[in-house]
C-alpha cells in the first residue's frame, strides 16, 4: 500500500457543489439533468402589492399632469376649433336650415364679478361670459338675436350692473334683439339684468321679482362683552370709518347714526334698481308696480299680471319671438360658453357635439366635484357688508 498525499486516510467523496447535480454518468442516454437548488426558498408575497403601487403611482404623475396641461387648455392654448381671444365657444343647440343663428348666454348662479376655482382652470366668470358672448355675438354676422338664459337668484349690485350695461350698449351698438328666458329663478340681481331685454318669457314655475338691495351684517357686541370678556379696541380716523361694524355698541350714537347712513345707501340702490326697471319695462308695467318692488319674490303669473314679464313660457317660446324680433325663421340655436375640462385638454372643437358629448361625459365626475367646490367658494365670498341684489331665503 502507498501512502496517499493527504495522508493515510482513504479519499472522500467531493459533495456536488450548491446548485448543481453530478454530471450523469458517460455513454448513458438521456437529457441532461436541469441544475437545481438543492434548497427551495419560498417566494415573498409581494408581486401583488408592488403591481398596486406601480399603478397608484403612475395614476398620481398621470393626473397631476391632466392638472397641468388641463390648466393651460383652459386658458386656450390647447384649446381647438373656434375659439376667439376671450375664450368663448360655440355649441350646437339646435339645427336650422334659415342659414341665421340665435345665440344663447346662460346666466348661472350667483353673479359675482371673478370667476369660481375649478378643476381644469379658473372657472366661469359670470360677468365676462355675457360680456364676451355679447361682444361675439355683435361681430358675428349670422347671429339675428341673442337670448339670455337665467337661472340665478342674483348676486352682487356692481356684477349685476355691469351685464346690464353691456346688454344696453350691445343692443344700440348692434341693433340686434335681446330676448330673456327665465328658469327656475331670476330674482333680483337676475331680474336686474333681465330688465333691459326686448321681450321677457319666464316658465310657469319661475321665481322672480325680489326687486330691493340687502346689506348683510351681524353684531358680535352681546357676545363679545359677556362670554369673551372683551372690549372693542377699534381705532379710526373718521367718524363713521367703522359703521356697521359686528362689535358696535348697539345702543351707542356711532353705531346708530352708521345704521342711518347705511340705510341711505341701500336705499339709493334700490331706488337705482327700480329706475333700471321702469327704464327697461317701460309702458308694460302696470300702475301699481312699485308696490311689489320692496323686495318681495313673485311667481311667474304675479310678474305677468304687474308687467315684470311679457308671457309664461318655455325655451321654444323664446326662440320663436326672438325669431320674430328679428325677421327671421328656422334659424340655428347656438350656445355660447368656455371650452373646458376634456374637450379643452384634448383640442376638440367646442362647436362638435358628438365630441363635446363624450368628452362631458368622460369628464362628468370631476366636473361635478370642482363644481361643488365652486359653490363653496361661492357662498363664503357672500360675506357681510357688500350691498347685495339677491334673494336668499
Amino acid at each position: 500500500m502507498h501512502d496517499t498525499p493527504m495522508g493515510n486516510n482513504p479519499p472522500q467523496a467531493i459533495p456536488p457543489q450548491y446548485g448543481m447535480l453530478p454530471p450523469p454518468a458517460p455513454g448513458l442516454p438521456g437529457p441532461r439533468p436541469q441544475m437545481q437548488s438543492q434548497f427551495v426558498r419560498p417566494r415573498g408575497r409581494t408581486g401583488l402589492w408592488r403591481t398596486f403601487g406601480l399603478i397608484v403611482f403612475i395614476g398620481v404623475i398621470g393626473f397631476n399632469l391632466l392638472l397641468f396641461v388641463g390648466a393651460f387648455g383652459a386658458l386656450g392654448v390647447l384649446g381647438g376649433g373656434k375659439q376667439d381671444p376671450h375664450g368663448v365657444h360655440e355649441f350646437a343647440r339646435e339645427s336650422g336650415d334659415g342659414g341665421r343663428k340665435i345665440a344663447v348666454i346662460p346666466i348661472d348662479g350667483v353673479i359675482l364679478e371673478g370667476g369660481s376655482g375649478g378643476l381644469f382652470g379658473g372657472g366661469i366668470n359670470p360677468v365676462a361670459l355675457v360680456e364676451d358672448g355679447l361682444k361675439r355675438a355683435a361681430s358675428d354676422e349670422k347671429v339675428a338675436a341673442v337670448i339670455l338664459q337665467v337661472n340665478s337668484p342674483g348676486g352682487g349690485v356692481t356684477a349685476s350692473d355691469y351685464i346690464y350695461d353691456a346688454i344696453k350698449r350691445f343692443k344700440k351698438d348692434s341693433g340686434k334683439p335681446v330676448v330673456v328666458f327665465m328658469k327656475d329663478l331670476a330674482a333680483s340681481g337676475g331680474y336686474y339684468v333681465s330688465a333691459p331685454a326686448d321681450h321677457i318669457v319666464a316658465s310657469p314655475t319661475t321665481l322672480t321679482g325680489s326687486i330691493g338691495v340687502i346689506i348683510q351684517g351681524f353684531n358680535f357686541h352681546g357676545t363679545l362683552t359677556e362670554i369673551a370678556k372683551g372690549q372693542d379696541a377699534t381705532v379710526k380716523a373718521g367718524g363713521n370709518k367703522a359703521m356697521g361694524s359686528m362689535f358696535a355698541d348697539p345702543a351707542g350714537d356711532d353705531y346708530r347714526d352708521g345704521r342711518k347712513l347705511l340705510q341711505d345707501l341701500a336705499d339709493e340702490m334700490h331706488g337705482r334698481f327700480k329706475g333700471i326697471v321702469k327704464e327697461g319695462r317701460g309702458s308694460k308695467l302696470k300702475a301699481d308696480w312699485e308696490t311689489y318692488a320692496d323686495g318681495r319674490i313673485v311667481s311667474a303669473q304675479t310678474a305677468k299680471n304687474v308687467g315684470l314679464i311679457d308671457e309664461i313660457g318655455y325655451f321654444a317660446d323664446a326662440r320663436r319671438k326672438a325669431e320674430e324680433l328679428a325677421g327671421t325663421s328656422d334659424a340655428t340655436v347656438v350656445e355660447y360658453g368656455r371650452q373646458m375640462g376634456l374637450a379643452a385638454l384634448l383640442g376638440m372643437a367646442a362647436d362638435d357635439p358628438k365630441l363635446a358629448a363624450e368628452a362631458a361625459e368622460k369628464a362628468a365626475p370631476a366636473l361635478a366635484a370642482a363644481g361643488l367646490a365652486a359653490k363653496v367658494e361661492e357662498a363664503l365670498r357672500l360675506y357681510p357688508g357688500k350691498p347685495m341684489a339677491i334673494w336668499v331665503p
